[in-house]
């Protein structure tokens, strides 16, 4: 393989995080949290985030994780592990803060090459 095709198709988790964030902060703007409309913001992170990161590349099979999650001073961890190839796949996460809500988002890249 020419090293040149290699760097182009590397996953960029600076570029992915960018892409998640622009998508998280444009369907949730000023929004305050709302138990109703939760699952249509979520359905629309996730269903942009897919498109986007397809249009950026193919070369991978994407996972997203999202939570949103009501601000009213709970405590929250959440924690992942993977088996994956570290020189082929990749991973980002934007964290979305605001009076009223928290939203996590992760991206998981499977290189199919």
């Amino acid at each position: 393989m020419d090293s040149n095709a290699k760097t182009e198709t590397a996953f960029n988790s600076e570029q992915v995080t960018g892409v998640i964030k622009e998508i998280v902060e444009t369907t949730l703007s000023d929004s305050e949290y709302s138990h109703s409309k939760v699952p249509a913001w979520n359905a629309n992170i996730i269903e942009t985030c897919i498109a986007r990161l397809k249009s950026i590349s193919t070369n991978y099979k994407y996972i997203v994780h999202c939570v949103i999650l009501q601000n009213k001073g709970a405590g929250f961890y959440v924690g992942s592990q993977v088996y994956w190839d570290n020189q082929n796949d990749g991973n980002a996460s934007y964290r979305h803060e605001s009076r009223t809500m928290y939203a996590i988002v992760n991206v998981y890249a499977l290189s199919i090459n």
